[in-house]
């Protein structure tokens, strides 16, 4: 134990988290290693790695995934003498809560848990920034650390009627994943320095990239800001092998017939005002098509949404043929507290599927989130088998992502107009 803590312990301090960020990393790390240590056989070899990526620090647990209980790790796990199946693996979910994410894959018969804990970072409040002028003769180029930070405030100010990129609260966070090269962006300037737009992008999936924006930042700037903006980025990936470009946060506009829309998602504030913000898609290569798993109940969706897209997709349907299935679903929740809204996306398929959706539902829709989505990767046939209850708990699927994890992304959306 003191080895493994101790690893963990220098190796987050050595990578910038402060004191606290790095005990909680080593808390988590010393419950599980104790879990692990109740559950195996003597010589079970468990390996650990740490990582910096700059605004974070993650531990990867390596270890043999017989014994190992993951429904701990559900946001809805809480242990009682009062319910009717109560959560033994106390320490599990003390880990779970004193990281900011987990990940797990299966690789052969090893699981590889993930612990994630961010930087601590103040939030925007009360700086000077630049102010939005109009810019008609520009120049794109990369920008540069303060730069983004500068931007991001610009864009949670004079973009307020459109859905800002994620952590725009912490532009230093932001600053950080661009210098990781998690991010690239493309900045608009002027002669006299003045930032008139920007265009953010990622590749999270292997085939895909996401681009945030344009973020054009005053109404009255040249209208063919966005155009270059976009251009410039096209670029940047032309020779990355990408076969398509997506958009989920439009900004303040997409230039017309660039890109093709997908379909729209319901974003919702606390306050209760909603905002339907349009996913579009741009074919950047030759897609020679893929095989998909799906429910028999997904079918259809699909079948639809992929002769309108015109995409070359064979649809595996999965059966239930009596076959044993584990008893416990896990799910992760990705949590934006600020704009109300969570992904669900699931770790792990069991029989209680059912339950455990409809628990998560009623605990966020308590806690005030009125936009909650569910991402289902059809390259994965045991996701699949979450359809029904995800139809059950009043779930619609939205739209679909054209390689947008493994294969093509399925974003269900929860309907709060209705009851499970």
């Amino acid at each position: 134990m003191p080895v493994a803590t101790g690893f963990v312990e220098k190796s987050a301090l050595a990578f910038g988290l402060g004191q606290e960020e790095a005990l909680a990393l080593t808390l988590a790390t010393e419950e599980i290693f104790a879990y692990l240590c109740h559950i195996s056989a003597p010589g079970t070899e468990v390996e650990i790695r740490c990582r910096s990526a700059g605004y974070c620090v993650d531990t990867e647990l390596i270890f043999d995934a017989a014994g190992f209980q993951m429904r701990a790790f559900n946001l809805t796990a809480i242990p009682s003498v009062a319910d009717e199946a109560p959560v033994p693996d106390t320490g599990l979910l003390i880990a779970s809560r004193l990281v900011d994410r987990f990940n797990l894959k299966h690789v052969g018969k090893r699981l590889v848990l993930t612990l994630i804990k961010d930087k601590a970072y103040p939030e925007t409040c009360g700086l000077d920034m630049p102010a939005a002028v109009p810019v008609s003769h520009f120049s794109i180029r990369r920008p540069e650390g303060e730069e983004v930070k500068t931007v991001y405030r610009m864009i949670t100010r004079y973009c307020r009627d459109t859905m800002a990129p994620p952590s725009a609260d912490f532009p230093g966070k932001v600053a950080d994943i661009f210098l990781s090269g998690e991010i690239d962006a493309a900045m608009a300037l002027d002669g006299a320095g003045h930032m008139g737009g920007v265009l953010f992008w990622t590749r999270n999936a292997l085939r895909v990239v996401e681009c945030f924006g344009p973020y054009v930042l005053h109404p009255e700037s040249d209208p063919g800001m966005a155009i270059a903006l976009l251009d410039r980025c096209m670029e940047e990936i032309a020779r990355s092998g990408a076969v398509g470009l997506i958009n989920r946060y439009p900004g303040t506009g997409l230039p017309p017939g660039y890109f093709e829309s997908l379909g729209a998602l319901t974003f919702c504030t606390g306050d209760g005002v909603c905002l339907d913000v349009e996913a579009s898609y741009r074919h950047l290569g030759e897609d020679k098509g893929i095989s998909v798993w799906a429910h028999p109940d997904l079918v259809p969706f699909l079948a639809t949404q992929y002769e309108r897209f015109t995409l070359a997709r064979e649809i595996r349907r999965v059966t239930t043929e009596g076959e044993e299935s584990a008893p416990f679903s896990v799910l992760s929740a990705e949590v934006d507290r600020f704009r109300h809204w969570t992904i669900l996306r699931p770790l792990d398929y069991g029989e209680d599927h059912d339950r455990v959706l409809e628990d998560h539902v009623r605990m966020l829709t308590r806690e005030g989130f009125r936009a909650i989505f569910f991402e289902m990767d059809l390259s994965h046939a045991w996701q699949a088998h979450f359809t029904p209850g995800l139809l059950k708990n009043v779930f619609e699927p939205r739209i679909v992502l054209p390689y947008g994890g493994k294969g093509d992304l399925v974003v269900f959306q929860h309907r709060m107009d209705r009851q499970a």
